[in-house]
């Protein structure tokens, strides 16, 4: 019965089976046996399946029973090719032979299934890694001929199956997506001359294709134990510093030096599985912001320390960080001091005008002491000489005290040292939450 159904005499098996204007269909089922290994290095994923072809050939109507066969059967029939779009490489499975078989019905209908492993590649969207979603095609087209030829499409019916006992290690397979599209190959920006060497005006045109994407989640759980929670105690453990003295120079450097650098070997190692990509990932967010923090932990030492070392007290308008900082990152100009000397040989009518305030009272000064002169106790030989009424009276101006510095805090470098290290215990880990917040609802929604 095959010898006669595939006699050359009356079967061409290099001709499609229906020679009018209507192109071929072709139905597309996919049983996913599992999906390997998803290497985002490389950006492709293992898949192996059994794909199935269905078509009608009236040339192959016969009466008889079921007819089915492998290898030999397929070389005698008309079969579409097809190829995989995104395929890296890919395989016919079986031990000792291929795994192919071939069946066809009384009414012409063929089946043909095979068994493959594909290497595919995925363009991943590595932004939000790793708490990434990716949408891995496997696109199947046809080869040589277009659409005005043959047409492909999903069967009506279980078009992708995935068997549920298979497991992803890094992944979970949330869904399977169906779709069948058209693809251009148009060349009709080309020369005629480059059409007419390259493609002869035969492989132009647009061809059916079936589309399967797979809709993976990424298992953040290895990441989250083994990244995330030991940089959060990183950070954290960088903060004790706060806690130590600030002339603690040794124990404060150890343990911000070494929290930096056990922080860089654990960012080394989550990145290392990853390709070279020229936007910024999640993780390298994290990275940037968490080794921050430990950084300026180390600077704040640093500022704390120097100031620590001064030896000269600051006097401050109020206790607040405004003042306090401005105080010790700005240097203090000396204040004038009151002159506190005594002109006792200037009366008060010879006093500059320039040194009187408006009210006529000296500047700096005021209270003065006038000693009248008492003929009595007068040395003056000539003590009925005429003297000036300016001459009777000596005005000799006592200095007030300084005027104290009202309303001014003093404070010594160790009391402002100390105050930095006690508001970092606060800033840093409100902060550090405040981004945390940010960080989480950003790479889960």
């Amino acid at each position: 019965l095959i010898e006669y159904l595939t006699d050359p005499c009356r079967y061409d098996k290099w001709s499609r089976p229906t020679n009018d204007s209507s192109p071929t269909v072709v139905s597309v089922r996919i049983l996913v046996y599992f999906i390997g290994s998803i290497e985002a290095q490389n950006l492709q994923f293992t898949v192996q399946m059994l794909v199935s072809y269905r078509w009608i050939d009236p040339r192959l109507n016969h009466t008889g029973p079921i007819i089915e066969g492998e290898g030999t059967l397929r070389d005698k029939l008309w079969t579409p090719h097809l190829y995989l779009v995104n395929e890296h490489d890919s395989k016919v499975m079986g031990s000792g032979q291929a795994d192919v078989l071939i069946s066809i019905d009384t009414d012409g209908t063929v089946s043909y299934t095979t068994r493959l492993k594909a290497t595919l590649l995925c363009l991943m969207n590595l932004k939000k890694f790793p708490f990434d979603n990716q949408k891995c095609p496997l696109v199947l087209e046809s080869w040589s001929y277009n659409t005005s030829q043959l047409v492909l499409e999903w069967e009506s019916d279980s078009a992708v199956v995935m068997k549920s006992e298979r497991q992803l290690t890094e992944y979970t397979l949330v869904d399977i997506k169906t779709d069948t599209s058209v693809t251009d190959y148009s060349i009709n920006e080309m020369s005629t001359e480059y059409q007419h060497q390259h493609y002869q005006s035969k492989f132009a045109g647009n061809y059916s294709c079936v589309i399967v994407q797979f809709l993976l989640e990424r298992e953040v759980g290895h990441y989250i134990m083994d990244y995330y929670v030991p940089s959060i105690f990183l950070v954290v453990v960088s903060w004790v510093s706060f806690w130590l003295d600030p002339n603690a120079v040794p124990g404060r450097t150890t343990l911000g030096t070494s929290t930096m650098l056990t922080f860089i070997t654990l960012s080394r190692n989550i990145g290392s599985s990853l390709p070279k990509v020229s936007y910024v990932k999640a993780t390298e967010i994290w990275f940037i912001v968490c080794t921050a923090f430990i950084f300026g932990s180390l600077v704040e030492f640093a500022f704390v320390n120097t100031i620590w070392r001064r030896r000269k007290n600051v006097e401050l308008k109020k206790v607040s960080s405004k003042y306090i900082l401005k105080s010790t990152l700005t240097p203090q100009l000396k204040r004038k001091e009151v002159p506190r000397t005594i002109d006792r040989s200037q009366s008060f009518s010879s006093l500059d005008e320039s040194k009187l305030s408006s009210s006529g009272v000296p500047k700096a000064y005021n209270s003065q002491l006038t000693v009248t002169s008492i003929d009595s106790i007068s040395r003056d030989p000539f003590p009925f000489k005429a003297l000036s009424d300016d001459s009777l009276n000596i005005s000799v101006p006592i200095p007030e005290a300084p005027p104290a510095n009202r309303g001014w805090f003093t404070m010594t470098p160790q009391e402002i040292a100390q105050w930095i290290d006690k508001r970092s215990r606060i800033i840093f880990p409100v902060a550090f939450i405040i981004f945390n917040l940010l960080y989480w609802i950003f790479v889960w929604f």
